[in-house]
């Protein structure tokens, strides 16, 4: 690695304690350090059991994701596992892990957060909770140079323009969470909601509540606080258009992939600020080292370019044509439904059908799961309305800022300029991505998927026109037999 890189230098000899590190995010980071940084010392990701696996199994397993694929044992080595949860006080550390992080940590990044939107105010306070311990266990660090945060864009989504700063919570960190530790569960959803104002769900408001609380408690140890926005599939490395989870707009567009999702609520003209995955975790890295450099407080909001809701629902239809997938249900075609009224009468008619669809499966002793699949689905793509049919817009003077203070070197090692996406070039590499490394559906199967998806094609339009024919029958009964009678 080039030796003008100012970041490769600021991470040389650095220990890096990383929470999330088994997340989209996270596993990128400790990827691209590993990949750029050789002189790296170590990085220690705090991982829990999980899915029936423990701590140990589940780093074992750690590497075998094809994102490692430019990885060798040499440098794999040099990550470890300290065995801890979130959700737990001091982060469920065991003394001696404790004692190693305080010596040896120079660098954290807290990346672990439940993102899930439909969590209970319960579930979401562990995201403040956590931050708390690691903010606790961080003043203890006696070589700490830098604290990255990574929270969301949506923080303070009440606000149509969101500013690089932190906002003030209508609820302090503290108070927050000594109502979650002594209330009754059932009681805590009602006290808390006066508090939640416009905020669309318990997660954005966690972040929130966590950003002031770093602001509150860090300000003596160089901090920097990157907000990405709707994080997406890869654009460059370490494998263009790799994803690993359905989060956000991926679970929509992998919906309409296979058919199940036909329509979702949203705003054809609003902006959606997609953000690559692996620019986020480069503006991260860069984050770092301008930070500790600095030895200030810094917001960036990693947001960049945006691209209209309809033409980025038009370029996936049409991308969903060039690329069928052997994994879809029925034939994909996404619609976007501005009418909130029109939306839920589709959707309830959607429900409907697929009671009837099971109904049939079930008479001939066939595992009938077409309901629970659209509800899951449709579920989804009601938390994500919100996001699809509304608007922001975000200062960005500090993240051009940080680019602007790269090097040649490093902008090209560590790339997070959003303007220069050729967005046309990158939706055609999220598809594929998602056809590849989330359904598991290989480039060989598109001519059978081709065949398909023509099958599909003209049963749809088969089926469409014989419902709008017993429609017409249908009121043209009731007309002759009821109304004109």
């Amino acid at each position: 690695m080039s030796n003008d890189s100012q970041i490769v230098k600021f991470f040389k000899n650095q220990t890096i304690f990383l929470s999330g590190g088994t997340g989209l995010v996270g596993k990128l980071l400790v990827e691209k350090l590993l990949r750029t940084s050789f002189d790296l010392k170590k990085i220690y990701i705090l991982m829990r059991g999980k899915h029936g696996k423990n701590p140990q199994q589940r780093f074992d397993d750690f590497f075998n994701d094809l994102c490692f694929g430019n990885i060798n044992e040499e440098n794999r080595s040099k990550v470890s596992f300290v065995s801890g949860d979130c959700k737990k006080p001091d982060l469920g550390l065991n003394s001696e892990d404790v004692d190693i992080l305080k010596k040896e940590t120079t660098c954290i990044i807290h990346a672990a957060a439940n993102v899930n939107f439909r969590q209970t105010i319960k579930e979401a306070s562990y995201n403040v909770s956590s931050t708390k311990e690691m903010i606790k266990l961080a003043k203890e660090m006696e070589n700490l140079k830098v604290f990255v945060y990574v929270s969301t864009a949506y923080s303070n989504c009440v606000n149509n323009h969101i500013r690089e700063e932190i906002y003030e919570p209508p609820i302090k960190a503290e108070a927050f969470l000594d109502l979650v530790n002594t209330c009754k569960e059932d009681d805590l959803e009602k006290i808390i909601l006066p508090y939640l104002n416009k905020w669309p769900n318990n997660y954005t408001f966690s972040k929130c509540l966590s950003e002031d609380l770093i602001k509150e408690s860090v300000m003596e140890i160089p901090t920097a606080v990157v907000r990405p926005s709707i994080i997406t599939n890869t654009i460059k490395g370490p494998i263009p258009g790799w994803i690993n989870n359905y989060h956000g707009f991926i679970a929509i567009t992998s919906g309409g992939y296979v058919g199940v999702l036909q329509n979702f609520y949203g705003k054809k003209e609003k902006k959606l600020h997609l953000v690559p995955s692996d620019f986020v975790c480069n503006c991260i890295l860069a984050a770092a080292w301008v930070t500790a450099n600095s030895k200030t407080f810094i917001v960036f909001n990693c947001v960049g370019k945006h691209i209209n809701l309809e033409r980025l629902v038009s370029a996936v239809n049409t991308l969903f044509w060039k690329f069928p997938t052997m994994k879809c249900l029925w034939y994909p075609e996404l619609s976007i439904i501005q009418n909130q009224y029109l939306y839920n009468a589709i959707a309830f008619w959607m429900l409907m059908l697929t009671y009837c669809i099971d109904f049939v499966v079930s008479c001939f002793k066939k595992p009938a799961g077409a309901t629970k699949i659209i509800k899951l689905i449709t579920q989804q793509a009601n938390v994500l309305s919100y996001f699809t049919s509304q608007e922001w817009s975000f200062d960005e003077d500090r993240f051009m800022n940080l680019w602007k203070k790269m090097g040649d070197e490093d902008k090209k090692i560590f790339p997070f300029h959003i303007d220069a996406i050729d967005w046309d070039k990158y939706l055609c590499s999220c598809v594929l991505g998602i056809r590849v490394y989330l359904f598991k559906d290989p480039i060989s199967t598109l001519p059978k998927a081709k065949t398909k998806f023509r099958i599909m094609f003209v049963l749809h339009y088969v089926i469409v026109a014989l419902f709008y024919c017993l429609l017409y029958v249908i009121l043209t009964f009731l007309a002759k037999n009821f109304w004109y009678k």
